[in-house]
């Protein structure tokens, strides 16, 4: 660890506050993480990292036990609702390499390279203030660093960042599952008119499923006639291990940081999952967090472009993959198909390479 340099209390103990945690200590934090659950467990189904969150997991040190898990890249398809290839590619063309993993697995994984002497699970957080408290159910303790890690309905953002707006429903229902068999062919992306899915192999063997429809759409039902395998794995499904839930979304504030608090992770920029970037945005966030503290403005200007830009992106790419209304589901199929596949793909290298695999950290502080 380096040299002390100050106390961190970080509020949540999901993805992004195990990494705040991590990349503190290493760069010479006191570090103590606030959970309200008991112990760290993480509902839900997949997710997939690509090389920008890879990256980070590297510099947190332990981007090799994520990788050891690794899919091999394959055959991947984004299709339209009638089954019809819109580009044919590869898994990696789409991300610049990719591991997909089952969440628990991930936050397994964090939380082992997280000191327990440093957690305070099943405590709960009641208010924080810009001075560097935090005040749970039974205490209150100073820091010189709060992060607020504590997800879209974050108790952080909502005390010091009132001017910040409600969170946004969107009316977008999704269906999450993991199914512990191997993922059929084809995997890939299906972009219809109301709704989109989508199956990914992903580690142990096992495939994730997921599937989301715009307001009006509100039973997986909808999905069972979309092109194959998706209406056999829908079939396979135990539905009371489907996680369900509504997209939610937030504007992101204007500065990520108040005094002595800041903002990562869905609680500083919640976004739709259209280009899969949740994750690895608040990897990002974390390893550029400890670059830059103590000095907070240096955190936020480095951090607040990129990630409104993401925001913007994943909420304006639900219009390609699901248009709402046959005409544009039609002009969007048109479009792909006029441009040959092969510079299609090469376009999908190019932007991941300059979006994702791009991305690199400020240098540390002096």
């Amino acid at each position: 660890m380096a040299e002390g340099k100050g106390r961190a209390g970080v509020v949540g103990g999901g993805i992004g506050g195990l990494a705040a945690a991590i990349a503190l200590r290493a760069a010479g934090w006191d570090v103590t993480v606030y959970e309200r659950a008991p112990q760290f467990t993480e509902v839900g189904a997949g997710i997939t990292l690509a090389a920008n969150a890879l990256k980070a997991l590297d510099m947190l040190g332990v981007g090799e036990a994520v990788r050891a898990g690794a899919v091999a890249d394959r055959r991947a398809f984004a299709r339209n609702q009638r089954g019809r290839v819109l580009v044919d590619a590869r898994i990696s063309d789409f991300t610049g390499g990719l591991v997909a993993v089952h969440r628990a697995d991930l936050i397994a994984i964090l939380a082992a390279a997280v000191p327990a002497e440093c957690v305070r699970a099943g405590t709960r957080v009641v208010a924080v203030h810009a001075d560097g408290r935090i005040e749970t159910d039974s205490d209150t303790d100073r820091y010189d660093l709060i992060v607020g890690a504590d997800g879209v309905n974050s108790v952080v953002r909502t005390q010091l960042w009132p001017q910040s707006g409600p969170v946004h429903r969107t009316g977008i229902t999704a269906w999450r599952w993991v199914l512990d068999t191997p993922a059929p062919d084809p995997v890939g992306v299906i972009m219809g008119i109301r709704g989109e899915a989508g199956v990914v192999p992903i580690t142990g063997d096992r495939t994730y499923v997921f599937t989301a429809g715009l307001p009006g759409i509100d039973d997986l039902d909808y999905f069972t006639d979309w092109p194959d395998p998706l209406p056999k794995l829908i079939a396979a499904t135990d539905r009371s291990a489907v996680v369900t839930d509504e997209l939610l979304e937030i504007d992101v504030p204007r500065q990520l940081w108040n005094d002595r608090a800041v903002l990562l992770g869905d609680a500083a920029h919640a976004m739709r999952p259209t280009l899969g970037q949740g994750a690895g945005m608040a990897l990002e966030d974390a390893v550029t967090l400890a670059a830059c503290a103590p000095d907070l403005a240096r955190y936020s200007a480095a951090r607040r472009s990129r990630v409104a830009r993401m925001s913007f992106l994943s909420k304006h790419g639900t219009r390609m993959t699901s248009p709402g209304s046959t005409a544009l589901a039609a002009l969007r199929d048109a479009a792909f198909l006029a441009i040959p596949n092969k510079v299609s793909v090469a376009m999908f290298r190019s932007n991941s390479r300059r979006t994702l695999e791009g991305w690199k950290p400020p240098q540390p502080s002096a």
